[in-house]
């Protein structure tokens, strides 16, 4: 299983409320709902202008 990246947002409740609202209705978290989301942006990008190659970047800690 691949690593997961961690990382917060802040939105407006009112979009959270939202979000949590399509969570519920397909039965994910709320995480695992902008997880969807976001993947389905990228197919749609991806479809229109080709894909997007991504590079693994390495940090010094």
């Amino acid at each position: 299983m691949k690593k997961l990246s961690y990382m917060s947002i802040s939105m407006d409740e009112t979009l959270k409320e939202k979000l949590k609202y399509l969570a519920e209705q397909e039965q994910r978290s709320l995480s695992s709902q902008v997880r969807h989301l976001i993947r389905l942006y990228f197919q749609e990008y991806e479809s229109k202008y080709g894909p997007i190659e991504a590079k693994e970047t390495f940090t010094q800690r």
